[in-house]
């Protein structure tokens, strides 16, 4: 049964008239059926009755009311004949005669509805006069992106306001849940809720939930927050702690607010706790302050800004500041416990890149990176606003992230990119950041009481760096001409620096040896001038205007042979082995270079006169996959040795042989490995062994091995990521140094991921300090509550 339900004062007595008609002539007053148009709502259930003192209908069984809304009729469809000659030659098209059954057809136009809201219940009342309608049982009301369910309730259906009992309330987004013994709908997606609670996620009927936020008061608002007074965090509605007031956002958009704090403990540190403050400045911008109280260093501020105009334009800044209590050389035990040797109270990071792109495809990159201490980052790692965190963050977005924790030398540049076809222009002024402890002079003693005071050179500075090259064909030949002009400033504020202009053009053509070699031959000249120039109190004694000129050719011959190898397999239709045995002889001419200035390895490049020979294995697995061919690589060899001519060689000319295997067995597995073998030793000088694995179930392993003989380092690092259950999973990361036999930092982290939750905890051991971390993370809830030790 439906029946339509007047909205106009004409329509309502058109509906009393007709209604009162059809009463007089059936025997009973319940109405089998019954329709009345109108533009807005319509009603079926399993029985409608309609009563006139005071004017309503009562319905019961299977109520469903709908609000309906009439859609704009729809654009006809434009049909050209492109066929017609008025289409052909662009003219207007003539008219064409239209007969009185034609213009019938097109003044009928389909109506069309969409359904707003959707009201159910067992037993509805509604009020003709004052438009309204009172519920009660299985009360169901949907709109675009709310659903809510009552015991009973009461619905203006004009202003779509009501007041309900025992009420839920389910939003799309966020996946919010909330609950109230009185629910008070006071808008278009707006609430009043008393004595509720509220989670952000999905969970069963009548389930308890494994946390939420309960109130004795809760106002959702139109802007998307949850203003909510004498709140309780409860786990399975049992209180854990109370706050006076709270906001949380209702809908699935960045929001201003305050995320949940950190807190904090450790012996260096004491206890802390930060507070994190999040400010929506735009759709595509935003702020992220952290302000953090550690009891035994002071206040540390943090402050995040991130935006993004397009894909390819984006930016992100972070920083923190301390005044640290504890660099005091009077806190002796603080330094011998730690090691750490900076006196300074100003502590800061501050990073950040952009990428950016101008005008006709300039691309340009900035990079910020500066710390107060080389201690800085090392000691506050651990944190989120550590290295590491900040290290994955900017990798993720950027593609590049910051110097090790060890490098003193942090690296600020802003660099522009432009390409004109074989044409290549890259500007960078480059800025260093020197966080060492280096003292700005020397000073010695020799055996007869002289004193000498040497002042240490500072970092070198390029304002501005300018390389410009580029690769091109000569007419129809096969000679390529490559040339490459680079110029440098060297600034320092103390040291020898200046400027530098380096060209270096080269000629590259094939040569012909036979029908089954590759060669290739490649000879080039380079000038280097200077302008030398001391900065500070430093001097230099030599030529202020040095040049040099060298020159260099090198030929490469080879050749390919290869086998394929069918296989009886579903998969593949067989594998294929190419070898390319190769030999290349490099010639440097030896040139004098005592007298120029050291700026970087272009001012002491070393002559060269010698071989190096080898060969290369290839081998792919080959098939078809839906009628497309393809072809995958399992497995290089590389095994190479060099000969040297020159006269200082002489007794030991055979270099290292060089071993390089790089295996990929399966999807998931990559293998890498790199030795060198003495050949008058009789010793291996090096190996680097890097591995990483990955399963369907997403377990992770990966394995780096590191051995110099010459710098005497031997080290292994391994990370391992595995799911122990369907819930939880388990971490292991270890760096080890084996020639000094102790561990530089070691990780073990265990997570248990609930439908709605989850908990890890991270112990980190260095030989500085040991840490304890447990992060606990409410779902659809900012960013995670920590707690360490």
């Amino acid at each position: 049964m439906t029946l339509y339900l007047p909205r106009t004062i004409g329509e309502k007595k058109r509906f009393i008239w007709i209604f009162s008609l059809i009463l007089i002539l059936l025997p009973s007053f319940v109405v089998g059926a019954e329709t009345v148009d109108t533009e807005e709502w319509q009603i079926t259930a399993d029985k409608i009755t309609r009563y006139e003192n005071p004017e309503s209908i009562v319905a019961e069984g299977n109520i469903e009311l709908k609000k309906m809304r009439k859609l704009p009729p729809q654009e006809a469809e434009k049909q050209s004949d492109e066929t017609d000659w008025s289409v052909l030659l662009e003219e207007e098209p003539q008219k064409k005669d239209v007969t009185p059954d034609e213009i019938s057809e097109t003044e009928e136009e389909e109506v069309r509805y969409e359904t707003d809201v959707i009201i159910k219940a067992d037993w509805m009342a509604y009020d003709v006069a004052l438009e309204s309608i009172r519920a009660r049982g299985n009360i169901w009301i949907k709109t675009d992106s709310d659903e809510l369910f009552a015991e009973k309730g009461t619905v203006n259906l004009k202003q779509m306001t009501g007041t309900f009992n025992n009420a839920t309330i389910l939003r799309d987004e966020k996946d919010y849940h909330l609950e109230g013994e009185t629910v008070e709908k006071t808008g278009f997606k707006t609430y009043h809720v008393e004595d509720g609670w509220v989670i952000t996620c999905k969970i069963g009927k009548d389930e308890t939930p494994p946390w939420s936020f309960a109130a004795s008061d809760t106002k959702v608002t139109k802007g998307g927050y949850a203003h909510m007074k004498h709140v309780r965090f409860n786990i399975r509605n049992i209180p854990v702690f109370y706050l006076p007031y709270l906001i949380l956002p209702a809908k699935d958009t960045r929001q201003t607010g305050v995320l949940f704090p950190e807190l904090s403990y450790s012996t260096n540190n004491g206890f802390g706790i930060n507070l994190p403050i999040f400010i929506n400045l735009s759709d595509s911008a935003d702020i992220t302050l952290y302000p953090e109280y550690l009891s035994n260093r002071g206040l540390m501020a943090g402050l995040e800004f991130r935006y993004v105009s397009t894909e390819r334009n984006k930016g992100m800044f972070m920083g923190s500041y301390l005044y640290d209590n504890l660099s005091d050389p009077s806190e002796t035990a603080y330094y011998e416990d730690t090691g750490y040797t900076h006196t300074n109270k100003d502590r800061y990071w501050l990073r950040g890149k952009i990428d950016h792109i101008f005008g006709d495809n300039w691309i340009t990159r900035l990079d910020i990176d500066i710390v107060s201490d080389r201690d800085y980052l090392e000691e506050f790692d651990f944190s989120l606003a550590g290295l590491e965190e900040s290290n994955e963050r900017f990798i993720e977005v950027f593609g590049r992230g910051f110097e090790n924790y060890n490098d003193s030398r942090r690296t600020n540049s802003l660099k522009v990119l432009k390409y004109w076809g074989d044409i290549s222009l890259e500007a960078e002024f480059l800025a260093i950041n020197d966080a060492s402890d280096t003292a700005a002079t020397t000073t010695t003693m020799a055996d007869d009481g002289t004193v000498t005071t040497v002042t240490n050179p500072t970092q070198l500075w390029r304002l501005p760096s300018i390389d410009l090259g580029g690769v091109h064909s000569i007419g129809e030949t096969t000679v390529s001409f490559t040339w490459d002009i680079d110029y440098v400033n060297y600034w320092r504020e103390e040291g020898v620096g200046g400027q530098r202009i380096d060209i270096h053009p080269r000629l590259s053509m094939p040569v012909p040896l036979g029908q089954y070699l590759e060669s290739r031959a490649e000879a080039g000249i380079r000038e280097t001038l200077y302008m030398v120039k001391a900065y500070g109190d430093s001097e230099w004694t030599a030529d202020d205007t040095p040049s040099r000129f060298m020159y260099d050719f090198n030929i490469e011959v080879g050749t390919t042979l290869l086998r394929e190898f069918m296989l009886n397999s579903p998969s593949y239709n067989g594998w294929s082995h190419e070898v390319r045995p190769f030999i290349r002889y490099d010639y440097v001419a030896d040139v004098d270079q005592d007298d120029l200035p050291s700026y970087n390895s272009i001012d002491r490049i070393g002559d060269q006169n010698g071989i190096t020979y080898g060969f290369s294995n290839y081998f792919d697995l080959f098939g078809t996959k839906e009628t497309e061919d393809f072809s995958e690589r399992i497995a290089k060899v590389t095994l190479q040795q060099s000969y040297d001519f020159r006269s200082d060689a002489s007794d030991e000319p055979f270099g290292a042989i060089e071993l390089e295997i790089e295996l990929t067995p399966w999807e998931k597995f990559d293998l890498d490995y790199t030795t060198w073998y003495d050949v008058y030793d009789n010793d291996f000088t090096y190996h680097r062994l890097s591995t990483n694995y990955t399963n369907s179930r997403g377990d992770k392993f990966d394995l780096d091995y590191l051995y110099k003989d010459s710098g005497a380092t031997e080290q292994i690092n391994a990370k391992l990521y595995l799911k122990l259950l369907a819930s939880l999973t388990g971490s292991y990361e270890i760096k080890y140094s084996l020639d000094q036999e102790e561990i530089d930092e070691q990780n073990i982290g265990l997570t248990y991921q609930a439908n709605c939750w989850s908990v890890t905890f991270k112990s980190t051991y260095t030989p500085e300090d040991t840490s304890f971390i447990v992060l606990f993370e409410l779902l659809n809830i900012g960013s995670p509550l920590q707690v360490s030790m």
